[in-house]
């Protein structure tokens, strides 16, 4: 969310409506002085085509654009000007400063949305494998390593993602208290899930236990025996999807151990 106070997104909307009017550049340059005896700042803003009394109205402040600025709606640089002459007249004149302003993207965005940002946190769950700290340890340990030597070659996410799937069949197993080794693929699918199998007593509803045959079915079938019997090289898009759905299952199976 943007961290603005209404006066800060009053100033916001007011230079969008200005550059929307052609009254406002959006790389703007905006002078400041002080008059010493006063110990007010006063401003200007060159070439801008409105009248003095919106400029007045508006009351513009220095911490009003640093607040934009640091919600990444503005950008600007400052420069101040120097005087040689040390007279009392001239420490009364006005001193200036400029500000060099530009009005990024977000601004228009911002306002236009009346500063409502919508919560993007989704996207993280989008992609887990930005934050792997929550992942199958097994997976973790085998296949991540492959992976660091060249996350986009299609090589490597082939044995990564053969590895991910001998993971689950070796979870299947330990979770369906399968003790063949030789139990592979949907054989050793319909052992655990199937009618009497191993799992059985863990779900109430006969529909439940079929949806979890047919899961896990369709995942050895459509995509482990693929990779187990043949070079597949997929893309590191459709490598990654894999891995994190092999990681929802691992979870799933761990939930009815």
């Amino acid at each position: 969310m943007y961290n603005l106070t209404d006066n800060q997104k009053k100033v916001a909307k007011w230079l969008v409506k200005n550059v929307k009017d052609e009254n406002l550049n959006e790389e703007f340059r905006i002078q400041w002085a002080i008059i010493p005896t006063e110990g007010v700042y006063q401003f200007l803003i060159l070439n801008y085509k409105g009248t003095e009394q919106e400029l007045k109205d508006i009351g513009i402040t220095k911490g009003s654009l640093n607040a934009l600025a640091t919600n990444k709606l503005l950008l600007y640089q400052t420069n101040r000007a120097t005087h040689n002459s040390t007279s009392e007249d001239a420490y009364r004149l006005l001193i200036p400063e400029t500000w060099y302003c530009t009005l990024t993207g977000n601004i228009y965005t911002a306002v236009d949305n009346d500063f409502n940002t919508p919560d993007t946190s989704f996207i993280n769950y989008l992609n887990p494998l930005a934050n792997p700290s929550d992942f199958d340890e097994a997976l973790t340990k085998r296949c991540f390593p492959i992976l660091a030597t060249g996350g986009s070659d299609p090589k490597l996410w082939d044995s990564a993602v053969r590895t991910a799937g001998v993971i689950l069949e070796e979870r299947l197993r330990d979770v369906g208290n399968i003790s063949d080794p030789n139990q592979t693929g949907q054989s050793l699918v319909s052992k655990v899930f199937g009618k009497n199998g191993t799992l059985e007593s863990k779900f109430s509803v006969p529909s439940e236990q079929s949806g979890y045959r047919d899961l896990y079915a369709g995942i050895v079938g459509a995509f482990r025996n693929p990779s187990a019997h043949r070079l597949v090289d997929p893309s590191p898009d459709e490598g990654g999807a894999f891995i994190v759905f092999v990681n929802l299952l691992l979870k799933k199976l761990e939930d009815l151990r």
